[in-house]
């Protein structure tokens, strides 16, 4: 776009000037081939603002309170947020910050059913471990060899969607003490349901 300006020189004061007002300090420095700190240099030569450091980029996104608060509410992504309004990350943080935004992150009610469910059963296990693992195999995650896992004769998702209480589904009736490979391949069928 603009001819190589030589070491000790200046570009002409008024292209430099609207150049300024649309590009970064970057965006310049590959214009004019040359370092940042050289348009630094020209920046306070010419008299211009100076802009703050890290913010600057700012500056060419033209976002607005409403825009970005519904975004968020609807539940898109940062990362999708971002290529929506064609910004990078960190201007996004840098503008959610600005206007003092937070995300809502409200737990699905599956969530929390299943968080309490295995929390219940837990319990259930250390209670029950002598009718539930008699034999004292040892509990293990996939792969250990001789491992067995805690399984739910009536899945979580199962009983969340036949809304079954979360005492039901991690009662001693619905619990079992299995090797991991039969668990998986539970889960397994489960998931090709």
């Amino acid at each position: 776009m603009t001819n190589k300006i030589g070491y000790n020189q200046y570009p002409s004061a008024d292209e430099f000037s609207d150049l300024y007002k649309r590009h970064t300090q970057q965006e310049l420095a590959d214009i004019y081939g040359c370092t940042k700190k050289r348009i630094h240099k020209w920046v306070i030569h010419f008299g211009l603002e100076l802009r703050p450091q890290g913010g600057g980029n700012n500056r060419k996104y033209d976002i607005d309170f409403e825009t970005l608060q519904k975004l968020l509410i609807d539940g898109y992504t940062n990362k999708e947020i971002c290529h929506l309004l064609n910004i990078k990350r960190s201007s996004l943080y840098n503008w959610i910050n600005k206007f003092e935004l937070k995300r809502d992150y409200r737990t699905e009610d599956k969530q929390i059913y299943a968080r309490r469910v295995r929390w219940l059963s837990e319990k259930n296990y250390v209670l029950y471990k002598d009718i539930l693992n008699p034999n004292n195999y040892p509990r293990t995650l996939c792969g250990v060899k001789d491992g067995y896992q805690l399984d739910h004769k009536k899945s979580i998702v199962e009983c969340f969607h036949e809304k079954l209480s979360a005492e039901f589904c991690s009662s001693l009736e619905n619990l079992q003490f299995i090797p991991w490979q039969e668990n998986l391949k539970r889960r397994t069928f489960k998931k090709a349901k």
